[in-house]
C-alpha cells in the first residue's frame, strides 16, 4: 500500500524526466485517479485529431455529431474542387489549401469511423479531460510503453501533501485520501451556507461580508440566522446591529430580549462617563456576558483608562481596543501588562510597513487570545509567520495580511498548512468565480473548522 511519502515523491517526478515507480504504485495511483495512462500512438493521434477535428467544425471527437458535421464539409470540399467556376476563380495557393483540408477531413473520417481505434480514442479523450491545461504525458521506462500524466486531483492531491507530509509521511494514501474528501465535503457544505446567507440578508453598504460571518458564528443554522437576523433588523434598521442580536439572541431568549439588554449595556456606559459615540455602542456589546451589567462598564473603564494612560491608543482606536481586551483573561491591569507585553515583542519581530496602529491593534489582539504571559512569545512568533506565509503565498497582500494573521493564528498546523488551508477554503467561498477580497475574510475567519 503506497504511503503519502511515496506519493508525493512520484507526484513531484512528474515535473521533470521520466518515471521512476514500479507497477504496484502506478496502478494505486490510476486506482485513485491522481494518474491517468496513455498508449502512445493513442495520445500521438489524439494530438492532432481533436485540434483538427475542432477546427473544422468546433467539436469534439465524441461528439455525436461530428462525424454527420465532418462528412459535410468533406462533401462541400470536394463539390467545390470539382466546380470549373471555383477552379477559376480561386489561385494555386487556395486550391492547393482546400485539397489539403480534403485530405486532412478523409483522415479524420478514416480515423472516426474505425470500430477500433475509434472508442479506444473516445476513451482517452475522456480522460484527458481530468487533466489540468498544458499537461504533458511522462514515460515510465520499466513499466513498458504507456505514458502518463498527473490529474486536476492528483495536483490537489500533491498540494494538500506538500504542507503535510512531515505528519502524514506513513499513512497510507488512501486514508489521506478520505480525510481530504471528508474535509473538502465540509468546505463544500460550508460555502453552500455562505452563498446562502449572502443572498438573503438584503443590501448591506459597507462590509457585506462580516454580516455574513456573524450570521455564521451565531450557531443557529442558515434558516434561524436568517429568521432572527430579518427580525432584528426590522427593529434596529442597522445590520451591524442585527448581527449582534442574533448572536445573542438564544441566550437572552429572543432579539428583542437581547435588543433591551445592549441598550441597558449602552446605558451603563453612558452611565460610567462614555459619550455614546457609534464606536461606544458598538463596544457595549461586550458587555452583554457580565451580570450585572454595572460589572461589565467597570471592567470596560478599567480597561480603557488603563491603555490610555499607557498611550497604547486614542480616540475611537481606543475604545475599540478596550472591547477587545474585555473577554480576556486576569484582571484589567493584567490584560493590560499582556498587551504592552505582546506589543514589544512585535517590535522586536517588525514587518515592513507596519504601522504603529496596526502594530498595537495585533498586540491587544494576541494578548486577547492567551491566559498567561509565558504564552505570548511562541503566539507572537506563530503570528508573524503565518502572516509573512499569507503574503509569500499571494492568499494576502500587506495592506489585509496581519488581521488575515490574527484571524487564523489559532487555526491548527504549520504555517504553510494553514495557508494551504485557507486558500483551499477561499475557492470554495469563491465558487467557480475569481476570489474577492471578502471570500479571504471569510475563509480567514473560518479555516480552524477544516484543518487536518
Amino acid at each position: 500500500m503506497i504511503t503519502c511519502q511515496r506519493t508525493l515523491e512520484i507526484l513531484r517526478n512528474f515535473d521533470a524526466g521520466p518515471l521512476a515507480c514500479t507497477a504496484d504504485e502506478i496502478e494505486e495511483l490510476l486506482a485513485a485517479g491522481l494518474v491517468i495512462e496513455a498508449d502512445p500512438d493513442d495520445a500521438a493521434t489524439l494530438q492532432w485529431l481533436g485540434p483538427a477535428v475542432y477546427q473544422s467544425i468546433g467539436m469534439d471527437i465524441d461528439n455525436p455529431l461530428a462525424a454527420s458535421a465532418l462528412q459535410q464539409k468533406l462533401d462541400d470540399a470536394t463539390t467545390e474542387l470539382k466546380s470549373g467556376w471555383y477552379r477559376f476563380k480561386k489561385s494555386k495557393e487556395v486550391l492547393a489549401a482546400r485539397e489539403q483540408d480534403r485530405i486532412l477531413l478523409r483522415r479524420v473520417l478514416a480515423v472516426l469511423h474505425d470500430k477500433v481505434a475509434y472508442p479506444r480514442l473516445a476513451a482517452q479523450l475522456q480522460n484527458n479531460r481530468k487533466l489540468p491545461p498544458n499537461s504533458t504525458y511522462r514515460a515510465a521506462p520499466e513499466l513498458g510503453d504507456e505514458l502518463y500524466a498527473v490529474t486536476k486531483l492528483g495536483l490537489r492531491v500533491r498540494a494538500a501533501l506538500e504542507p503535510r507530509v512531515e505528519r502524514y509521511a506513513d499513512v497510507p494514501l488512501s486514508k489521506f485520501l478520505q480525510t481530504m474528501a471528508k474535509t473538502e465535503a465540509k468546505m463544500q457544505a460550508f460555502a453552500q451556507d455562505v452563498a446562502t446567507l449572502d443572498a438573503n440578508i438584503g443590501y448591506v453598504k459597507k462590509n457585506r461580508h462580516q454580516v455574513v460571518i456573524g450570521l455564521v458564528k451565531s450557531g443557529a443554522g442558515v434558516q434561524g440566522a436568517l429568521d432572527t437576523y430579518r427580525s432584528a433588523f426590522q427593529t434596529t434598521g442597522a445590520p451591524d446591529v442585527a448581527v449582534t442580536l442574533t448572536r445573542n439572541a438564544a441566550t437572552f431568549g429572543g432579539p428583542q430580549h437581547a435588543a433591551q439588554r445592549l441598550r441597558a449595556a449602552q446605558q451603563a456606559l453612558k452611565k460610567a462617563g462614555f459619550q455614546l459615540t457609534d464606536v461606544v455602542q458598538g463596544a457595549a456589546k461586550t458587555l452583554l456576558a457580565f451580570e450585572p451589567l454595572d460589572a461589565g462598564a467597570y471592567r470596560f473603564t478599567e480597561i480603557h483608562n488603563l491603555l490610555a494612560r499607557n498611550r497604547l491608543a486614542q480616540g475611537d482606536l481606543l475604545v475599540k481596543l478596550t472591547a477587545r481586551l474585555m473577554p480576556a483573561h486576569g484582571a484589567p491591569d493584567e490584560v493590560v501588562n499582556r498587551a504592552l507585553q505582546a506589543n514589544q515583542l512585535l517590535g522586536q519581530t517588525q514587518r515592513a510597513r507596519t504601522m504603529r496602529d496596526e502594530q498595537v491593534a495585533a498586540a491587544v489582539a494576541l494578548a486577547s487570545m492567551v491566559r498567561e504571559d509565558a504564552a505570548l512569545p511562541g503566539l507572537v512568533q506563530r503570528f508573524r509567520e503565518i502572516e509573512a506565509a499569507l503574503v509569500q503565498s499571494g492568499v494576502s497582500p500587506y495592506p489585509h495580511a496581519d488581521n488575515d494573521a490574527l484571524e487564523c493564528v489559532g487555526c491548527p498546523g504549520t504555517p504553510s498548512e494553514v495557508v494551504d488551508t485557507v486558500r483551499n477554503l477561499t475557492y470554495q467561498v469563491a465558487r467557480g468565480r475569481e476570489p474577492t477580497r471578502a471570500d479571504i475574510a471569510v475563509a480567514v475567519s473560518f479555516a480552524k473548522r477544516f484543518a487536518y
